[in-house]
């Protein structure tokens, strides 16, 4: 049994373990790290598994004018929410699943605790927050889903106003509720991405971040992309899975390159960022791919950058 340790997570999130705040090195300390590689045998037959499943098209695919699914999902967040008055464990999205195989460092492998990713993602969405978004006045999340982050950043930053927007109802009710049931100084909006508000308007100081949502726009990203150089944020967060940064001569790499062109999730729009890059449009702050993930892909790398 291998054991992460505190300086392979913090390489993990971007930084290094003497950057970490003290209460972040407490959680990791509470936490158990342990974790195996898989043996050959299992491995292969996982994979093997893995690519049957994408080719039967048996994941769930992108449907980009369709949000049924998201209301039935985040529904069901929103009445654990509402029943359990407020218990911010009703929020946690069921993709995170306890005791999934895990992706780690291009390898795939077995956790000795099933809650081994999720643990990881409450540090580094602390981290990334913490680290990232402290210094502004109001935050965006855009695609805010089962409402967990803006939970976590309302809990951070209760001096800040912390938007959440999305398409499907019950996440724009989840984040009301948290400010019903929690007090927390939350404000839910109906938003598309496909078909942006030109109405809407960002306040000085304001950072956007998308956690998990922009993987669901496929190619037609580019609405979005052009409502946020037009209204100009202080800053753009995207924690996605990105199609660009896996390497097609790795076996593991490769099931998550295939499982993305299956589902339709999001392509083109690091290349696309680039050119705006060097067209002198926008700015990148900051690229990091993530090394872990879920089963099927890295569902946490690190895109940062703003309209100019």
């Amino acid at each position: 049994m291998q054991i992460l340790s505190t300086d392979e997570i913090a390489a993990l999130f971007g930084t290094t373990k003497d950057r970490l705040d003290k209460e972040s090195l407490a959680h990791i300390a509470a936490c158990d790290w342990g974790y195996e590689p898989l043996k050959q045998k299992e491995r292969d037959s996982i994979i093997i598994s893995l690519l049957e499943r994408i080719e039967n098209r048996k994941l769930t695919i992108v449907a980009n004018e369709d949000k049924s699914r998201w209301d039935t999902g985040w529904g069901e967040n929103l009445k654990a929410f509402q029943a359990s008055n407020g218990d911010l464990d009703a929020l946690i999205p069921k993709y995170i699943r306890p005791g999934e195989i895990i992706r780690l460092n291009g390898e795939l492998v077995r956790s000795r605790d099933p809650n081994f990713e999720l643990n990881w993602f409450k540090i580094f969405s602390r981290w990334f927050f913490l680290t990232h978004l402290s210094s502004y006045d109001t935050i965006f999340e855009f695609g805010c889903g089962s409402g967990i982050n803006v939970a976590k950043l309302a809990e951070m930053f209760p001096e800040k106003v912390i938007y959440g927007l999305d398409w499907a109802q019950p996440s724009v009710d989840i984040v009301e509720s948290l400010r019903t049931l929690r007090g927390m100084r939350t404000q839910g909006a109906s938003f598309d991405f496909f078909h942006p508000d030109e109405k809407f308007e960002f306040p000085p100081n304001s950072a956007v971040i998308t956690v998990g949502a922009m993987e669901q726009t496929g190619t037609s990203w580019q609405a979005f992309l052009d409502f946020l150089i037009r209204k100009g944020p202080a800053r753009v967060h995207h924690i996605e899975p990105i199609f660009e940064w896996y390497d097609p001569t790795e076996l593991v790499d490769y099931t998550a390159l295939k499982a993305h062109e299956a589902r339709n999730f999001w392509r083109g729009y690091p290349t696309r960022l680039l050119e705006l890059e060097q067209a002198g449009e926008v700015a990148i702050h900051n690229s990091k791919r993530a090394h872990f993930g879920s089963l099927v892909l890295e569902g946490y790398s690190q895109l940062i950058w703003s309209p100019i």
